[in-house]
């Protein structure tokens, strides 16, 4: 089975169709961008590490692209370019194994009469695991002068009799995606988040995302996500609770066959702004902050890919396979303060 990307031939007529008009577009970005009230910064922050290591090898410069099952993520819009159904796995072990990102994924096309349909679903995990929980016990100092724990009674806590708890980050993503004429798609998620931390209780949020991408001609896209363009609200069950403010992602790529190496290669550029006044961002005005991430991937023969990027400032590399109807991919993502990302994902299409 083939790993290229369905669409159309080159010389083939397109046809514009019921295509949204750029007024429309432009309003729906610019209710994104109006500035949220109470905006709680870092909110839901475990949804923007990204998900697929081949995404992620191109310094997360995805949305336009998008054609993968990782797509229910990067751009809902992007479903619609899958010829069957697709699954997809990660696992991502961060700075120095002490995080665990793990990501389970699926998108089937539909097909009803001409129209190009997709739906997908997607589960991400961030966590913290075996994590000591010593409330209730105070420190103290053994017999031969190494310190101890102890309980309210003054006696000894072995280390095993010490509980263990996880923090974690979860969120499900439903997906579904439309084909508007030849050109463009729109596509939707609609997200649950559950986060816990411990000692500090539970949230739960209920969130959206709207992705659009545009193809003029086979060798180029263009694409647009908004992530939480509700506005996501997130309720502890401590009373406390955390809007997380719309980002917007814009993206273009293109990609050329090179005969002489046997291969394509794709060149991406995405810029992502937030609008929460992220100090950690690479640029920013007011409110106003954003990332510049330029990727590549070059494929030799649609079965052994090589990829880079960056991702706000930090250089990301990759690889990946392809044969038949499985593949795999393998990410690196630098940090200057912090151990290095080392990310796997796996798919298969049946």
């Amino acid at each position: 089975m083939q790993w290229s990307r369905p669409g159309r031939q080159r010389g083939e007529r397109f046809k514009f169709g019921s295509t949204p008009t750029i007024g429309i577009l432009a309003a729906i970005l610019f209710a994104a961008a109006s500035p949220a009230q109470a905006v709680d910064k870092f909110a839901a922050e475990f949804l923007k590490v990204g998900v697929g290591a081949r995404a992620l090898g191109m310094g997360g410069a995805f949305v336009s692209i998008a054609d993968d099952a990782s797509a229910t993520y990067w751009n809902p819009a992007g479903m619609v370019q899958l010829a069957g159904r697709e699954a997809l796995g990660m696992h991502a072990s961060q700075f120095g194994g002490v995080v665990d990102h793990d990501v389970l994924g699926m998108v089937s096309p539909l097909r009803t009469g001409s129209r190009r349909t997709a739906i997908g679903v997607t589960l991400v995990r961030l966590a913290v695991d075996d994590i000591r929980v010593t409330s209730g016990f105070r420190d103290s100092t053994g017999p031969d002068g190494i310190p101890i724990l102890v309980d309210e009674n003054g006696n000894e806590v072995a280390p095993e009799d010490i509980p263990r708890k996880s923090a974690y980050d979860l969120a499900l993503l439903l997906s579904y995606a439309r084909g508007i004429g030849d050109r463009w798609s729109a596509g939707v998620n609609i997200k649950l988040i559950r986060q816990s931390l411990v000692g500090e209780g539970a949230s739960f949020g209920v969130g959206a995302d709207l992705g659009f991408l545009f193809q003029p001609k086979p060798n180029l896209a263009f694409g647009v996500r908004i992530a939480d363009v509700t506005t996501t609200q997130l309720y502890w069950d401590t009373g406390r609770r955390e809007t997380v403010a719309p980002t917007i992602t814009i993206g273009a790529h293109t990609t050329r066959n090179l005969a002489a190496l046997q291969g394509k290669v794709t060149v991406v550029v995405n810029a992502g702004f937030s609008f929460e006044g992220q100090e950690a961002d690479q640029f920013a005005t007011g409110d106003i902050s954003g990332n510049f991430l330029p990727g590549m991937e070059y494929w030799f023969q649609d079965t052994v890919a090589f990829r880079a990027g960056f991702d706000a400032g930090n250089l990301t590399a990759g690889a990946g396979i392809r044969y038949r109807q499985v593949g795999a991919d393998y990410a690196f993502l630098s940090h200057d303060e912090l151990d290095g990302t080392h990310r796997i994902s796996a798919l298969v299409r049946f």
